[in-house]
């Protein structure tokens, strides 16, 4: 009997489009917050990309919010993903003559940094146990960028016509590499993977 019900609502749920899932800015995570004057905090953090906005805790009941422009930098131990994050606050053209602070992920460190911010949003692919014949569901998109040693953020599409140009002298060694390793140009461990080779290189 139990069984059958699970099979029922497996079914209605896949019917209906309906996806649960947690995602890591929806969830409190331990951690610490470097202010910009200085004062380390550590407690629970919330972050939100999408918004840009930092919430932190000691006891879960006062919440403090935090916007890129208080502080530097904080870094979680993300439970879902079993591995510890870190995020800074930098400047980032965002408009044409509109700079602002935003929060970025970094991915790798060195003469090029591989940066990343995160969205949730709406997927919608084919179902056959759906009436409608789709299924939406919400997944979690990353949007690249690279930091060089001058201190300039470029946003990266994904397309790889424009990932080449960004390792100027080394493309030809990163093509090689690229290719003798079967490595994606939109795939998040892969670009680590790339990033690093490159830093290697030049470093």
């Amino acid at each position: 009997m139990a069984r059958r019900y699970y099979s029922l609502l497996v079914f209605m749920l896949a019917a209906t489009g309906v996806s649960a899932q947690q995602f890591p800015s929806e969830v409190w995570h331990e951690g610490m917050i470097v202010l910009v004057e200085g004062d380390s905090l550590w407690g629970n953090i919330k972050y939100n990309q999408e918004t840009d906005i930092v919430q932190f805790t000691r006891d879960n009941k006062t919440i403090n919010t935090f916007t890129p422009r208080k502080l530097l930098f904080f870094e979680i131990f993300d439970e879902i993903s079993s591995a510890y994050r870190q995020f800074y606050s930098l400047p980032y053209q965002v408009k044409p003559n509109f700079e602002t602070q935003i929060l970025f992920e970094v991915l790798y460190e060195g003469p090029l940094t591989l940066l990343s911010r995160e969205s949730i949003q709406y997927q919608t692919t084919n179902n056959p146990y759906s009436f409608a014949g789709t299924y939406t569901r919400l997944i979690l998109v990353y949007t690249y960028f690279f930091l060089d040693l001058k201190g300039n953020i470029s946003k990266y599409s994904g397309k790889k016509s424009e990932l080449y140009p960004v390792f100027k002298r080394k493309q030809s060694e990163i093509k090689d590499f690229v290719r003798e390793n079967r490595l994606r140009h939109d795939r998040r461990k892969d670009l680590i993977q790339i990033v690093a080779y490159y830093n290697s290189l030049v470093s």
